[in-house]
């Protein structure tokens, strides 16, 4: 069986197996002679693989969840990987009901913060941390999630004031410092 047709087989079946076949058999090809079509049908086997392994990763945070509903970790894994398989609005869903059932509760609005940044909805974003802000003002996660709202929504100096104001909050938790940097570079301001 040649590569294309491993290839084929992988994407219709998801078999491990077809896909370990392959990869080396491109791997070989492109060495022999680098061509448009083979780089293209590897970094589709790749791009397919990474898809699926996100697939597992996926059911394994949410599993973790039900078994320990209150670490705030695998909830941030599984928003960023539903972004790497191009779903941010399933993310966005989940913790919008979650929200919706507990208002109040400032790790929701934390959770559902990310999930419109990974969706790219910065003007939702930044609405879901003004109102968790509201409820609790002193918070450096809602804080620093407004600063990247504000940023996407090309407010660099409000950004560089909230992440300013999340660092005061939070010392030793030096993301926001991170993204005053990266965005500041991005602008040719360092």
């Amino acid at each position: 069986m040649d590569v294309r047709e491993l290839l084929a087989r992988y994407e219709a079946r998801g078999d491990e197996r077809d896909f370990e076949a392959a990869k080396p058999l491109f791997e070989q090809a492109i060495a022999e002679a680098e061509e448009a079509s083979l780089l293209t049908g590897y970094g589709y086997l790749l791009e397919s693989h990474g898809r699926n392994e996100l697939r597992q990763a996926v059911g394994l945070y949410e599993r973790a969840i039900e078994l320990d509903p209150d670490n705030d970790k695998p909830h941030y894994h599984l928003i960023g990987a539903r972004a790497g398989l191009r779903e941010p609005e399933r993310a966005v869903a989940l913790y919008e009901h979650r929200l919706a059932a507990a208002p109040e509760a400032i790790r929701e609005h934390r959770f559902l913060g990310h999930a419109y940044l990974t969706a790219h909805d910065y003007a939702r974003a930044r609405e879901i941390a003004e109102a968790g802000l509201a409820v609790a003002p002193d918070d450096a996660v809602l804080m620093a999630v407004q600063g990247e709202a504000k940023a996407g929504l090309g407010d660099t100096e409000g950004a560089l004031g909230d992440w300013g104001r999340a660092l005061e909050l939070d010392p030793e938790d030096i993301g926001a410092l991170y993204s005053s940097a990266f965005l500041l570079d991005r602008e040719d301001r360092l």
